[in-house]
C-alpha cells in the first residue's frame, strides 16, 4: 500500500501467455494484472491488487508452448478467466503498461471484448533504451542490465512482477523506466497511413519500419510516429515517396491495437 497521505496513481501491469503470436489465431492461456501504486516521482510504491488466471484454449497445447510455458493440457482443462471481474479490475486503473503492448493488447482485448479503450504504454517501444545506455532485448535482459534478476519467465505472474522491477527501476537520468513510459503515454502521437504511396514503394516503406495491415483489414503501411520523431519521418516520407503522409493523431487509448479495430482516415 501506499505511504498514507502520498498521492498515487493506479497503473495496471499486465501480461499473457498465448498459444501463438497471431491474436487473430490463437488464445490467451494465461492472464496477469496488477494494480500498481506510482506516486508523483514516477516510482512504484506498492502493489495493491494482482490476480492471475487459466484459461482453456479448447485444444491441446503445442509442444514449444509446453516446453515455452511450463503448462500443460491438464492444468488448462475446463479453466475460464472470470472476464467481467479482470475488465472490472483493469477498468479501475488509469492505464495499462506492458512490456509488448504490440503483443498483449490486441490478445487482451480479444479475450475481454467488453473492455473499454484504455490508455496503453509499452515498455519496450515508449522507452528510448539505446539513448540510455541500454541494449533493446527482451524483459529479462533489460532486467538484467538494469542489475536486476528475474526468476522465471514466461509465467503471466512472474513475468508482472519482473515488469514492475523493471519499471521501477531509475535510470542514470534520475527518471525511473514507469516515468518515461507514463509520459509518453501522455505525449502526442501518431499514425502515419501511406494510403498514397505506390506498390512498388513497399521496400522503402518496410524499411523505414512501417508495418503493413494485410487484405483482410485494410491493405495499408502504417507507423507509429512519436513526437520526437515527427519532423525527420515527415521529411522522409515526402522526400521518398514524393507525397504527403495521410497523418492520424494517435492518443494512447488507440495505440498497440489489432489492425483491424481501427479504421484508415
Amino acid at each position: 500500500m501506499a505511504p498514507e497521505g502520498e498521492r498515487c496513481r493506479r497503473i495496471c501491469v499486465l501480461d499473457t501467455e498465448t498459444t501463438g503470436l497471431d491474436a487473430d489465431r490463437h488464445q490467451v492461456i494465461e492472464i496477469c494484472a496488477a494494480m500498481a501504486l506510482v506516486n508523483e516521482t514516477g516510482r512504484v510504491v506498492g502493489i495493491q491488487s494482482i490476480g492471475t488466471g487459466l484459461q482453456d484454449p479448447g485444444h491441446p497445447l503445442s509442444r514449444e508452448i509446453v516446453k515455452l510455458t511450463g503448462l500443460i493440457d491438464a492444468e488448462l482443462a475446463g479453466k475460464k478467466v472470470a472476464k467481467e471481474r479482470l475488465t472490472e479490475f483493469i477498468e479501475n486503473c488509469e492505464g495499462v503498461v506492458v512490456f509488448n503492448a504490440g503483443f498483449d493488447r490486441p490478445h487482451a482485448e480479444k479475450l475481454l471484448p467488453k473492455l473499454r479503450p484504455m490508455p496503453w504504454g509499452c515498455a519496450w517501444r515508449d522507452v528510448p533504451w539505446r539513448q540510455l545506455n541500454y541494449e533493446p532485448g527482451p524483459q529479462g535482459y533489460l532486467l538484467a542490465q538494469a542489475g536486476r534478476y528475474s526468476q522465471s519467465a514466461h509465467r503471466a505472474q512472474d513475468d508482472v512482477l519482473a515488469l514492475v522491477e523493471l519499471l521501477d527501476h531509475v535510470c542514470a537520468d534520475g527518471e525511473s523506466v514507469m516515468g518515461k513510459v507514463l509520459a509518453a503515454m501522455s505525449a502526442p502521437a501518431w499514425r502515419f497511413e501511406a494510403s498514397n504511396a505506390a506498390y512498388g514503394y513497399r521496400h522503402d516503406l518496410r524499411e523505414q519500419r512501417y508495418r503493413w495491415a494485410p487484405a483482410k483489414t485494410h491493405t495499408i503501411w502504417h507507423k507509429h510516429v512519436r513526437q520526437a520523431e515527427f519532423r525527420d519521418e515527415y521529411r522522409w516520407y515526402t522526400r521518398t515517396i514524393g507525397k504527403r503522409p495521410v497523418i492520424v493523431p494517435l492518443p494512447a487509448t488507440e495505440r498497440y491495437r489489432a489492425d483491424q479495430a481501427w479504421t484508415p482516415a
